[in-house]
């Protein structure tokens, strides 16, 4: 990228295609560069300008406007390093149950400087028995509902939580195909749960991607909701 007098990262989380094409516009009516990368749901924008700061500026503000809540960085963080940040400062930790992300959520935690702070633990609990050894999700639970469903996410979760040992619980589990399972749950069915001692919220998302951009998508989306439940903790 050429050099630019004024430059702004700002990280928005699933902007939709009608969002997209008003921050590109805004950008364009104010005179100024943008550029914008989507990738698993994670977007990046860049604003820039040569010279004029004024036009610079109110581009920005434009952008931060049609952003909204989505938009939850304004300094190019990812979104690992945005929920290590912001359990630090809130001296939070979290546990992490993983069956079809298999390990990605903790892996992008601990990319980031500090992690040690707030990560303290991850089980990638892929199969039924290690869901019922490790989180003591019931067999029942898994012989009505299948691994893939709200109730097993719901249980995963519990298991975390119950030992106390953490503020926060992150779960996923989904089918990442390439076939269905007993059950006939569609590929790119997936249930993510964040819960902390007293709430819990569960997401039923269907994606539609390849097997790896299913598992990645998902992992940004566990780290978003972490993120925002974090946030919204008094």
């Amino acid at each position: 990228m050429k050099e630019f007098k004024n430059v702004c990262v700002l990280k928005v989380f699933e902007p939709d295609e009608k969002t997209i094409a008003a921050i590109e516009k805004a950008a364009n009516d104010r005179g100024v560069w943008a550029d914008v990368k989507l990738a698993d749901g994670d977007c990046s924008i860049t604003v820039a300008s040569e010279r004029d700061e004024v036009a610079f500026n109110d581009a920005v503000k434009d952008i931060f406007a049609l952003c909204g809540d989505k938009l939850y960085s304004d300094a190019g963080e990812s979104l690992a390093e945005k929920v290590v940040e912001t359990l630090a400062a809130a001296g939070k930790t979290v546990s992490v149950a993983e069956s079809f992300t298999g390990g990605l959520i903790c892996s992008r935690l601990v990319e980031v400087s500090g992690a040690s702070a707030v990560l303290y633990e991850g089980a990638v609990t892929y199969s039924a028995n290690a869901k019922i050894r490790r989180l003591h999700v019931k067999a029942g639970t898994l012989e009505s509902y299948g691994a893939v469903s709200k109730q097993v996410c719901a249980e995963m979760l519990d298991g975390l939580v119950s030992t106390r040992m953490s503020d926060f619980a992150v779960a996923t589990t989904g089918c990442a195909g390439p076939d269905t399972d007993e059950f006939g749950t569609p590929v790119g069915r997936c249930y993510i749960g964040v819960a902390d001692r007293d709430k819990k919220e569960i997401c039923e998302i269907d994606f539609d991607e390849e097997r790896n951009g299913l598992r990645r998508h998902a992992a940004n989306t566990a780290l978003w909701m972490l993120l925002r439940f974090a946030e919204n903790i008094k």
